[in-house]
């Protein structure tokens, strides 16, 4: 699993270039039901039940390369782009989300020293790295929780020119397993330029000063070291700091920009694990001398969810190509996908958990039991990395400026070039080298995606006579051109008296109307772009009309899907189950599948 296979192999080449490390993996992985894969369900289970870490399937990332896409190829890794990493992290995660999580916060960790450290801090965090070790981030502490302005773990610089940590980050990942770490630490008095970035290679630690908190029990990700590190007068050299004095905080909120999309990709993992065993469940079982599938209400609950992870892809792709493509948008839509897609992905598992029914709650039986695993696991993507309601709190705080923006005509045209970048199926994407000096701290008042809905919507309704599925897209679109308006209007009238929105609960309902209205006019790019090149169910106008009205579904309580859509979206996620793709617009063939 070298850089050359992951994105060379002949069985990938009508794949995406940002798809093929992913289903590489799949491959090296195998079939997760097969004894005789290196990592399966029963395997994580197992790790998983005696709450143990995941170390053979840790040892067949390390082995096949996995922990190198951490590393930039300068520094003897395979980091591509961030959207490559993304789709291994969401396929990692269809088999498990420990594992994937673990390794995950190593780009959380190694992000600032990649962009901000040293030649020497570089090089041995690359050692690290590729030797399969594990990093944590330092950020967290237990009396401050998300107020990272009142933390209070310090650095103090001492006469021999070196640094004294004191103090406790707590809860982190890997604060037992990890072999360094990136700390925040308190170097002045108040305010943002009080806060410097430090890494610590704990080898190189006098063991007396420091120590790993014990780690802490948890209702799901049982396999997770969720611990914590604690520094009693540990001396740091000089040169541990990263980057400037004073501007750790900045490094922090600029490195957030690119975790918290990255770590969404889990939620697609898990839906996938629970919608596949939903189809092969409901599919199978006979109620009423027929399979539990045919029952209508059953068939919608499935169908939709599985629409509702086409959402959730068209949202990601757009994020995280985003990174690369327009960083400076990033400080928005990473809050808006940070929140839009566990969200979703939570009410993915739980309609799918009615649907499945007694076998939700059972550890054993079908699939072993990995589907109450599945949810339980899923339910902490939405808290880590900043809750969902400090995403709407970022969100809240850019809208009026982004209103604002709504009447310009450049912002009603979008820029052709950035569409297909972002939504493009094989757009070559930009390179990203782990850089965070593009990144923003606010969106100053455009968002090409949302502001950008009106020429959409005209691209749309002039494509209504092309057939009745075109239709029905101009149909379902223009009740989503209602739903904005009023959304318009609403902003206009709780800023009349020129207090920030997040200053009341009806703000954070407007700034979650905003996130759906975004993820519906990603979902109408994604068709508007990819409509002409033939590519399977995305050129198709049907999932899109399917797609809006599961976005409207979550404003006005009264949609159903469309009947005269559904067969042909039902057709392609049966394909994908019976031919053991992924579940996505842009499928890759899973472990053990047919190649």
């Amino acid at each position: 699993m070298n850089g050359t296979s992951l994105r060379d192999h002949p069985q990938d080449r009508l794949l995406p270039p940002t798809h093929r490390a992913a289903a590489a993996l799949e491959r090296a992985f195998g079939d997760p039901e097969d004894p005789a894969s290196p990592v399966t369900f029963a395997m994580q289970l197992e790790a998983d039940e005696r709450e143990e870490a995941p170390l053979r399937c840790l040892e067949a990332m390390r082995a096949g390369g996995y922990t190198a896409h951490y590393v930039p190829p300068e520094h003897g890794g395979d980091f591509h782009d961030l959207p490559e990493l993304y789709e291994m992290i969401r396929a990692l995660s269809r088999r498990d989300m420990a594992p994937a999580l673990s390794s995950g916060i190593n780009l959380l960790a190694g992000l600032p020293v990649w962009a901000c450290g040293t030649g020497k801090q570089r090089e041995r965090l690359a050692e690290l790295l590729l030797e399969g070790g594990l990093g944590s981030f330092g950020l967290s502490e237990s009396a401050s929780g998300g107020d990272v302005l009142s933390a209070t773990l310090s650095a103090e610089a001492t006469e021999a020119g070196g640094w004294r940590l004191n103090g406790t980050k707590w809860p982190i990942g890997n604060g037992n397993r990890g072999t360094f770490a990136t700390v925040f630490a308190r170097t002045g008095r108040a305010g943002p330029r009080a806060f410097s970035t430090f890494f610590v290679d704990k080898s190189e630690l006098d063991p007396r000063t420091w120590h790993p908190e014990p780690r802490v029990r948890t209702s799901g990700l049982r396999a997770i070291d969720l611990s914590g590190l604690t520094f009693e007068d540990c001396e740091l050299p000089g040169d541990a700091l990263v980057g400037v004095r004073g501007r750790g905080l900045d490094i922090a909120l600029r490195t957030l920009q690119a975790s918290r999309i990255a770590v969404t990709a889990m939620a697609m993992g898990l839906a996938d694990t629970a919608l596949r065993i939903t189809v092969q469940h409901t599919r199978s079982r006979q109620l009423y001398g027929a399979p539990v599938y045919d029952l209508p209400v059953i068939r919608e609950q499935v169908v939709s969810a599985f629409v509702d992870m086409l959402v959730m892809e068209c949202v990601g792709r757009a994020a995280v190509r985003g990174l690369a493509a327009a960083p400076n948008r990033s400080s928005l839509w990473s809050s808006i996908t940070k929140y839009l897609l566990p969200a979703m992905g939570e009410e993915v598992l739980n309609s799918l958990s009615g649907v499945m029914a007694a076998r939700n709650f059972l550890r054993e039986g079908v699939y072993g039991g990995m589907f109450q695993k599945v949810v339980r696991d899923g339910r902490i993507i939405s808290v880590f990395e900043g809750t969902g309601h400090v995403q709407l709190h970022v969100v809240c705080s850019q809208l009026p400026q982004l209103f604002r923006g709504c009447g310009d005509r450049a912002s009603r045209d979008p820029d052709p070039a950035l569409m297909h970048d972002l939504f493009g199926a094989f757009a070559e994407q930009p390179l990203w080298r782990m850089d965070l000096s593009r990144f923003r701290m606010s969106n100053g008042g455009t968002d090409e995606v949302f502001q950008g809905w009106p020429s959409a919507l005209e691209e749309v309704e002039s494509a209504a006579g092309l057939g009745p599925a075109e239709r029905a897209l101009a149909k379902v679109a223009r009740e989503v051109d209602t739903e904005r308006e009023r959304l318009l209007a609403e902003v206009d009238e709780l800023t009349a008296d020129r207090r920030p929105l997040y200053s009341c609960a009806r703000g954070f309902g407007v700034a979650r109307r905003y996130c759906l209205l975004f993820a519906a006019t990603a979902c109408v790019r994604s068709w508007l772009v990819n409509r002409e090149d033939g590519q399977g169910l995305l050129s198709r106008p049907e999932w899109a009309v399917l797609a809006l009205r599961r976005v409207l579904s979550r404003m006005r309580p009264d949609q159903y899907l469309d009947e005269e859509c559904v067969p042909a979206v039902e057709e392609e996620m049966l394909r994908c189950w019976s031919e053991e793709n992924s579940f996505a617009l842009l499928p890759i063939p899973l472990g053990g599948s047919p190649a």
